[in-house]
């Protein structure tokens, strides 16, 4: 038995489950496999930024799942006596409308886009995984391990840490020499528990570092830092996880959901392409989660391979446009998985001389409360973008309605006045634009910063500003088949 797809995403996450959405959204022919029959039920990732929210907007669940997210009003750095080193505070709404930073609970965030990626028309096979990757030359076969076949123009492994997709094409990873064993302790709270603090801390106790995030309720957090010599069984066990929360809360007053540890690293893949299959999420790069910012790197992947895999599959763009995709996202990356490696070196010195020196001069250097700096880079300039492209643009609305779902899974051409339908620039753009201009939509004009036109990609990245036959000649140049 064979069946044929644009598309085939091996690994029904949340990355993968948001990509399969976003291309049978704009019209792909698209299979999502995965080797497990349903749901992990306990939470893993908890965090996501606004970026993250306007895509699951995009892909038709961030509105259902608003009520059930906790924003994050900052982040408190604390000695090992609680006194604060550093204090950020959330600046609150993003300019896409959309909080800044908010924590989740997985099971039901991967439950909405799971459906949501259904309702856009995604197929799923669930309760099997990929035993073989054949590449051709026209596309990918997969052979599942029920004996079953997928032909596929394209693959895209979302398959985890421990892709079975990269291990089969024999891709390697760069070590950024990072890696810590935590415990992760998921609490259900009955009922209000003292103590427990209202934002997220990092308390960088040389002689426990750990990690306190207050979820979206009933539920709390605390990760803890194993020492040299602990191990994974013993530091699991019901007495040692009391232990670790009595300093903190009541055990008694709390149910322990889950502890399990988990090991940090700092890995990306040193190819996230060979033919046919690509990688995203996890499968391409992994991070200490001192950032919050692992899952989301994983749907920012998602987000940018999805437009260009329609691009190439549904507009007959050139192959060289999936280029683009790691050479965007990888630098990208790179710096966000840097900074949280440096942060957790940072919160897991054990040493007491090293913590003492770290603290003083962190609290000689101690300033009020700011709002969060960001973690998270523009794309900046490359082959994917024209003159002035690479920043992530502002959602307005426009008439009631917001941007993105004014303009679809599509180009956005936004020009100073009325558009000519009958001029080439108007007809090369109009199976992939929406046309939007400032005469007619006043909250656009910042939008133009002045220039007579501006390009927004689907992925809602800034393509370039300037004269429309310009950029015209710039996206013909990217996407125009040779």
């Amino acid at each position: 038995m064979t069946d044929a797809f644009d598309l085939a995403v091996v690994g029904f996450g949340p990355v993968g489950a948001t990509l399969a959405g976003l291309a049978a959204r704009a019209g792909l022919r698209v299979i999502a496999l995965d080797r497990e029959t349903g749901l992990f039920p306990l939470p893993r990732a908890a965090h996501c930024d606004h970026e993250i929210l306007r895509i699951l907007q995009e892909l038709g669940c961030a509105d259902e799942l608003r009520p059930h997210l906790r924003e994050n009003i900052g982040m408190d750095f604390l000695t090992g006596e609680r006194e604060v080193l550093l204090s950020f505070r959330s600046p609150g709404t993003a300019p896409n409308g959309w909080p800044a930073s908010v924590f989740f609970h997985q099971p039901t965030l991967d439950a909405a886009i799971r459906a949501a990626a259904v309702d856009r028309g995604a197929g799923v096979r669930l309760g099997t995984g990929v035993a073989e990757v054949a590449l051709g030359t026209d596309g990918v076969g997969l052979t599942l391990d029920d004996g079953s076949r997928i032909d596929a123009r394209f693959a895209v492994g979302c398959d985890g840490a421990r892709s079975t997709v990269r291990r089969a094409l024999g891709i390697t990873m760069d070590d950024l020499a990072f890696e810590e064993p935590w415990l992760v302790i998921d609490l259900v709270c009955p009922e209000p528990v003292p103590g427990l603090p209202d934002r997220a801390l990092q308390v960088c106790d040389p002689v426990r570092p750990h990690t306190l995030v207050p979820m979206p309720e009933p539920r709390f957090r605390f990760e803890f830092m194993l020492l040299p010599g602990e191990d994974a069984e013993s530091i699991q066990r019901p007495e040692r996880v009391r232990e670790l929360l009595a300093d903190w809360v009541d055990p008694d007053r709390v149910e322990v959901e889950r502890a399990a540890v988990y090991t940090f690293h700092g890995l990306i893949a040193r190819e996230w392409r060979r033919g046919p299959v690509l990688l995203a999420g996890d499968a391409a790069h992994q991070m200490p989660p001192f950032l919050g910012q692992g899952m989301c790197s994983g749907l920012r992947d998602a987000a940018n391979l999805g437009w260009k895999l329609v691009e190439v599959v549904g507009h007959g763009a050139p192959d060289a446009l999936l280029a683009t995709y790691q050479g965007e996202r990888e630098p990208h990356v790179r710096t966000i998985v840097e900074a949280a490696v440096g942060f957790g070196r940072l919160i897991c010195t054990t040493d007491p001389a090293v913590a003492a020196a770290r603290d003083a001069q962190m609290l000689a250097d101690r300033r009020p409360p700011a709002d969060t700096p960001s973690a998270v880079p523009e794309l900046g300039s490359g082959p994917g973008f024209a003159e002035g492209g690479g920043a992530l643009v502002a959602q307005p609305v426009i008439d009631g309605i917001r941007f993105d779902d004014l303009i679809g899974s599509r180009f956005a051409v936004i020009t100073d006045g009325p558009s000519d339908p009958d001029s080439p620039e108007y007809r090369w753009w109009a199976p992939r634009a929406t046309f939007l201009d400032a005469v007619t939509h006043p909250d656009l004009r910042p939008l133009l910063a002045g220039a007579e036109a501006t390009v927004v990609r689907p992925d809602r990245y800034l393509f370039g500003t300037g004269a429309l036959s310009g950029l015209t000649d710039r996206a013909r140049a990217l996407l125009d088949a040779p």
